[in-house]
């Protein structure tokens, strides 16, 4: 019971925070594309930066928001695209692949509360194999998911 107790409140709590805030946005200027090739600090909209800009693009770096939230990994210009890390306010953390600045393949979700989602993603949504685990590391679900919802067991 308390297994089934700690899945549905990882599964609602995911949602509820995530869903309420997915990421930040990433604000630019056309005065990026006048920029020299290389690696900047500056501050935008409530938005501090420290990323390697080419070709008037983001490539890779840190973002701070004005919430409090971070990313530091790579960008597709003003979007989260390959290998990073998102740290919501709340310290939640999200590490692994994004894809036009959504969770998009492998990656780990971990909650403030210890409890973490560990598989595959697609468009933001549980979609694959993964794992949920409780704040101590021990698993609580084993599958695979569709949509964020877990349609095979693992036996």
């Amino acid at each position: 019971m308390k297994k089934i107790a700690l899945v549905l409140l990882f599964a609602f709590g995911t949602t509820l925070s995530i869903q309420a805030q997915e990421f930040n946005t990433i604000p630019t200027s056309q005065e990026f594309k006048l920029l020299a090739d290389g690696w900047y600090k500056f501050s935008l909209e409530g938005t501090s930066f420290d990323v390697e800009i080419k070709a008037g693009k983001f490539v890779k770096g840190n973002i701070k928001w004005f919430d409090g939230a971070t990313y530091s990994g790579t960008l597709a210009g003003t979007e989260l695209s390959g290998k990073g890390t998102y740290v919501w306010k709340d310290g939640s953390k999200y590490e692994g692949s994004f894809k036009k600045h959504m969770r998009h393949g492998k990656g780990s979700l971990t909650k403030a509360d210890g409890t973490k989602w560990s598989g595959k993603w697609k468009e933001n949504l549980k979609n694959g194999k993964g794992k949920i685990f409780d704040a101590n590391g021990n698993v609580l679900e084993e599958g695979t998911w569709a949509s964020n919802e877990l349609v095979a067991n693992k036996k």
